[in-house]
């Protein structure tokens, strides 16, 4: 584990030292089962297991490096099984089944209490984490162990592979860890239903297997068009995701807990026009990345898109042919 096996949580090493407001001493073993749950569900998903197993060492035989990621990750770590742990710490269970403390001078949680005390953990917990994988990648040649993992390779190859690079091209999802997990599948689809038949599937092979293998440099030109299909990704993601989606009108997802509502959910109208609106600049999006490849491809540069069926030569005024507009869109192509 990422922490100490300690007595207390307050002792060296423990949670308290990464978590605030904790006034009361509590035996790490009431802790232990939530911390190796939020490692389980969070961290090594994250990391990868590789990455993980290594970090998990006594941090006295780590070097400079790790020590600094698994004190970063300990941060995060703390504030998610913190988030676990909540709903079974404040009530006591044994044989005589489930009861709520009553100490002199002390009164159970409100529920509004309880419901923003659960949002404001979450937000810790995703900003930390989110800091600390943009803290792997900018180091990421001080771990050779997470470079060579199945993890990592899996990982770079998607094209939108973080909170924080999805916020660069689409900002409205303000490296939100928690909705950028609800919509990272959607992502991936978007990637085969919109950007592959642009790209074409050999050429879209190519340019993920340099994405994981970040050793290797791109052109000039590989990057503008990476660029436009993560900026086609992102938009046609959202909009696939929108529909299941409940959030706010800061695009933060939200729920109802025991009746009480958190949040004022966008309505529907609100949704659909968002969703309009990302499919339209994602379509808007993909004619740019499929005018680019066009304009550029030759024998040289990108020669897979250069050979394949969808590349067409520029016409003499130095335009390119776009599709069809299709009329049951509600978005049309100039």
């Amino acid at each position: 584990m990422l922490f100490n096996n300690t007595a207390t949580v307050g002792d060296e090493g423990g949670l308290k030292e990464y978590l605030g407001g904790i006034q009361k001493t509590m035996d790490w073993k009431t802790w232990k089962p939530f911390v190796a749950g939020a490692e389980l569900t969070f961290i090594i998903p994250a990391i990868g297991q590789e990455l993980y197993d290594e970090l998990s060492q006594p941090t006295a035989g780590l070097d400079a490096a790790q020590k600094q990621l698994k004190d970063k990750l300990r941060m995060a770590l703390a504030w998610y099984a913190y988030l676990d742990a909540m709903p079974s710490l404040i009530t006591v269970t044994g044989d005589g089944g489930m009861v709520m403390n009553s100490v002199p001078n002390t009164q159970a949680m409100p529920k509004w209490l309880f419901v923003a005390t659960v949002k404001s953990h979450q937000e810790k917990a995703d900003r930390y984490l989110e800091a600390a994988l943009a803290w792997l990648e900018w180091k990421a040649d001080w771990f050779p162990t997470w470079k060579g993992s199945a993890s990592f390779l899996i990982q770079k190859s998607q094209l939108i592979s973080s909170a924080s690079e999805a916020t660069k091209y689409f900002p409205a999802i303000q490296k939100s860890r928690r909705l950028y997990l609800s919509i990272r599948d959607y992502f991936n689809a978007a990637e085969e239903e919109f950007i592959r038949p642009v790209l074409g599937a050999a050429f879209e092979n190519y340019l993920k297997g340099k994405l994981a293998a970040p050793e290797v440099l791109f052109s000039p030109e590989e990057k503008e068009v990476l660029a436009l299909a993560r900026k086609a990704v992102v938009q046609f993601g959202f909009a696939l995701a929108v529909p299941y989606l409940n959030m706010n009108t800061d695009l933060r997802l939200v729920s109802e807990t025991d009746g009480i509502v958190n949040e004022n959910a966008l309505t529907g109208e609100r949704l659909n026009i968002i969703r309009s609106n990302a499919l339209a600049a994602g379509h808007e999006k993909a004619a740019e990345l499929r005018n680019c490849l066009n304009a550029q491809a030759s024998a040289t540069v990108f020669p897979l898109y250069y050979t394949s069926d969808l590349y067409v030569a520029p016409v003499e005024s130095g335009h390119v042919r776009r599709p069809k507009n299709d009329p049951s869109n509600p978005f049309y192509v100039l």
